[in-house]
């Protein structure tokens, strides 16, 4: 006999999201602060600043679109034709 899988606390659920938000953050956040501190230690001007401020940016972007794909899921087909429905006009009367 399988085991059915456990349904996840709320606690968990929350660990979970808080972990999430907190990645996108320091992904956004860091770089621009690594190059401030490389600017200061090299003593150029927001070169730094910038590069890590682009980079972040990029980073954090892409954690975001890479979280909500996971989050949908596979894609579903909608069609009228997979519930079993006529497609189109086929004189049907639909809702009015």
């Amino acid at each position: 006999m399988a085991e059915q899988p456990k349904s996840p606390t709320p606690l968990s659920v929350g660990l979970e999201w808080a972990s999430r938000i907190s990645t996108i953050g320091l992904e956004f956040v860091l770089p621009m602060v690594l190059g401030y501190g490389v600017d200061s230690w090299l003593r150029t001007t927001p070169v730094g600043t910038i590069a890590g401020a682009v980079l972040g940016f990029a980073l954090g972007m892409w954690q975001t679109i890479r979280m909500t794909s996971k989050l949908a899921g596979p894609p579903r087909r909608t069609t009228d034709q997979d519930a079993g429905e006529p497609r189109g006009r086929s004189g049907a009367a639909g809702p009015l």
